[in-house]
């Protein structure tokens, strides 16, 4: 899905608690398995088929071996949904949606939908849980989770005690460019200045992302302030400054690719996971972790209370878990793992790509999106920016 922020608002909740994680970045395209061999030989643990509560798997008997999965399409490589349900006998069945706010919709029409598992991002699992459709977690299922997630991540503030999700990867924003014609020796490289200020010098071959949210909240950290300020002058600065590159800017894209590739974009506000796909087809591109730091968020797996097969959706879970499983994935989306071990399984290139060490100094700088953003005054202020940027 490549995070597919075609489709997806990436609205993630709250500010960041500081903590230090060793995150590693990479991709791994679906269906090019064969090409693992030609990797530096990492020795994995093996995957963990044992130490699985009996009662789980007698509620997996008792309940029928079939999981319903809605989530995104062509975003989880194929090899983890035939690889599951080859090792345990499990029938998926998987159900789509175009954005979070699709999701989030499904469930406030019918609170009962009866999925067993569904992808979801920090805002969705909030909104989520105050819609009361969310199941806890029975923790001695997912013997994993205890195992492999970080310490921090298992009480992030949005869900202390992971009681209703798993956070399985993270990611952060930032922007691209490409060394043929953007000089690497440019000072502003780095920061968010190179994006904001240098798109002049850039014109006509600069784009954004197509999220009022994203382009105000990074203008916001160029300028130093908070990423969900809903001050009204630090507003104002950053709508002046988004009108004055506003001339600059070729178009508003959540997944500028091709344009990037093509060598059409020259500079590009992306994911840095996404960044990492795009650097794969064009190896002149690379990629900037700003320097004032970013947005980061968190995609997790969470249990719908309509749920009837609910081992079937913790053992999936214990699944995803496992350090190959979930390097796998981590490799085919191209974000950093939410996992203890399987970021050391990646290849080394990967790993050196932007967000692989994230300092705890620069994990301060970093926020999750707040209701201050997206509610009352920090909302009406952002939309009416976006009306002018956007005619």
């Amino acid at each position: 899905m490549f995070r597919k922020r075609l489709f997806k608002i990436s609205l993630v909740f709250g500010t960041l608690v500081a903590f230090f994680l060793t995150v590693t970045v990479g991709v791994y395209a679906a269906g090019k398995t064969e090409e693992k061999t030609k990797e530096k030989k990492v020795t994995a643990p093996a995957p963990e088929k044992n130490g699985l509560s009996q009662d789980l798997m007698k509620q997996l008997e008792k309940q029928g071996k079939v999981l319903n999965i809605y989530d995104w399409a062509d975003w989880w490589p194929g090899e983890i949904y035939s690889g599951f349900s080859k090792e345990y006998g499990i029938k998926i069945v998987r159900d789509n949606y175009a954005s979070t706010d699709e999701m989030i919709t499904k469930f406030k029409l019918n609170p009962n939908a009866s999925y067993d598992i569904t992808i979801a991002e920090t805002r969705a699992i909030i909104m989520l849980k105050k819609l009361g459709v969310l199941q806890k977690l029975n923790h001695s299922w997912i013997p994993n989770a205890e195992k492999y997630l970080p310490e921090l991540t298992k009480n992030a503030w949005f869900d202390p005690g992971y009681h209703y999700s798993i956070a399985t990867d993270l990611y952060f924003l930032g922007y691209c460019y490409n060394t043929k014609y953007v000089k690497k020796n440019d000072p502003r490289i780095g920061s968010w200045k190179m994006l904001f200020e240098g798109a002049k010098d850039y014109s006509g071959k600069v784009t954004l992302l197509d999220s009022m949210y994203s382009v105000i909240g990074c203008a916001l950290k160029s300028l130093g302030y908070s990423y969900n300020s809903d001050n009204e002058q630090e507003l104002k600065e950053a709508e002046n400054l988004l009108l004055k590159i506003k001339p600059y800017i070729s178009t508003f894209d959540d997944w500028p690719k091709r344009l990037v590739i093509e060598e059409n974009a020259w500079m590009s506000q992306v994911w840095v996971g996404d960044a990492w796909l795009i650097h794969q087809d064009n190896p002149a591109i690379e990629a900037v972790l700003p320097k004032e730091g970013t947005l980061m968020g968190v995609d997790v797996l969470v249990i719908p209370k309509g749920s009837k097969h609910t081992a079937a959706a913790h053992l999936f879970m214990n699944y995803i878990l496992r350090p190959d499983i979930n390097a796998l994935l981590i490799k085919t989306i191209g974000y950093a793992p939410n996992h203890t071990v399987s970021g050391s399984l990646l290849p080394e290139d990967m790993q050196k790509w932007p967000g692989v060490r994230v300092s705890k100094e620069y994990l301060k700088k970093c926020e999750y999106i707040s209701p201050k953003s997206y509610t009352g005054k920090g909302l009406e202020l952002r939309t009416k920016i976006w009306e002018k940027l956007k005619r």
